[in-house]
């Protein structure tokens, strides 16, 4: 196995990061060993070790200035033996009723399911997951739990979403500046009479498929690279103060060498809700959603912490870009440790301040500025944590049972 060795200094809190540009960049890597000042990368064959340099250098560079003060920071963690942030009694009654149906739902599913039925995950290919039995029950009844949840708690309004938008929205919502890396676009088959004829020899003769660009027309969408992308655009001409919506579907990140079947899919299910308000209306919203997603790990029996967390940029204001999640507290993520002990986010709670309302010109009714914020739940990294669960219904009662306890 072809080994490349290249020096470097960079902080230890940081080689998560660049573990995961070099597999993006390079997915033949097999394996990674990094060191204090050294990173050694072994792939099946050689690469070219002038970008696989260069790629080290940017990263580095990117982030020379990240501290480990600046680290991620634990908010809550119930093995500290702390008091589990407030939940309010809105919250509370809204989050009973919702798991009291969820329990109902996965009974109903239990007692439909043949008992010979599909397996619970079946990998079609890395990054892509097909769910039959159990494992389509569990992962539509959980959606539905956290959309009745939303529905009372909040009043949103739920709004049923394509697996695409226009690329335009995409880059008005500044997705090309901080997440161009993942972006899958659509480009449909052309309509020129004589390409499209010659196509269908060209693919069964199995050809060389570089040249497939040569039968699509220019591409106009992307797939979904996250839902709330989808509410921007839809309110930009109404007021929107207090405004929740919850939304449902498919979000599609190519994450290259870091894909598996696991937590990093290339299409996963999404269930969000994306609120709109003042700033210090959505403070208070803060801190009844950092609260719920508290309840919500302690009612699925998790082993978890709610922290701090930033997204990886691939761009060359990386460090700036890092700076704002960490100092703001703008990221939370909800870190669920599953079967093999590793922690993966479930939930994520993020702040965006004004920087959809700008360019979407969005404004409350008084003709101020609104911000936004938004929280996302992974319901195929909810339905991995919970796969070694035999009973869910039951240990779902008894999380019910201790919220009556705690009340």
């Amino acid at each position: 196995m072809p080994t490349l060795s290249l020096p470097v200094t960079l902080q230890e809190n940081l080689w998560p990061t660049m573990h995961t540009r070099l597999r993006f960049h390079f997915p033949q890597i097999e394996q990674l060993d990094m060191t204090a000042t050294e990173i050694r990368v072994h792939s099946a064959a050689a690469l070219p070790a002038a970008k696989v340099r260069s790629v080290v250098e940017r990263v580095a560079a990117s982030y020379k200035a990240i501290s480990e003060r600046l680290s991620s920071r634990v908010v809550y963690d119930p093995a500290d033996g702390t008091d589990a942030p407030a939940l309010s009694a809105e919250d509370a009654t809204a989050l009973r009723a919702a798991a009291v149906r969820l329990v109902a739902d996965l009974d109903e599913a239990r007692a439909a399911l043949p008992a010979d039925g599909l397996g619970e995950v079946l990998p079609r290919e890395r990054g892509i997951n097909v769910y039959g039995g159990v494992g389509a029950y569990r992962l539509r009844a959980i959606d539905d739990f956290f959309r009745r949840f939303f529905e009372r708690a909040h009043g949103a309004t739920e709004i049923r979403v394509p697996s695409m938008l226009p690329a335009t929205v995409v880059d008005r919502a500044g997705h090309f500046d901080t997440g161009c890396q993942h972006l899958s676009f659509v480009a449909p088959m052309t309509t020129d009479m004589e390409d499209f004829e010659g196509f269908l020899p060209y693919w069964r003769a199995d050809n060389d498929r570089d040249r497939l660009h040569e039968f699509l027309r220019t591409p106009r969408d992307i797939l979904n690279p996250a839902l709330c992308l989808h509410a921007y655009p839809l309110v930009e001409h109404r007021p929107v103060d207090d405004l929740v919506l919850t939304l449902s579907g498919s979000c599609f990140r190519d994450e290259s060498g870091n894909l598996n079947n696991r937590e990093r899919l290339r299409e996963f299910t999404m269930r969000e809700a994306v609120f709109f308000g003042s700033q210090t209306d959505l403070a208070r919203v803060h801190q009844r959603v950092v609260a719920m997603m508290a309840a919500v790990a302690d009612l699925l029996g998790f082993k978890y912490q709610l922290a701090t967390a930033t997204d990886i940029f691939f761009n060359d204001n990386a460090q700036e870009q890092l700076f704002s999640q960490l100092v703001t507290d703008s990221k939370i993520e909800m870190l669920v440790q599953v079967d093999d002990g590793d922690s993966i986010a479930v939930a994520s709670l993020n702040k965006h301040g004004q920087h959809f309302a700008k360019p979407f010109g969005l404004s409350n009714s008084d003709g101020t500025t609104p911000s936004t914020m938004c929280i996302g739940f992974g319901l195929d990294r909810v339905l991995l944590a919970l796969r070694d669960v035999p009973d869910l219904p039951g240990q779902l009662r008894q999380g019910l049972a201790r919220m009556e306890r705690q009340a």
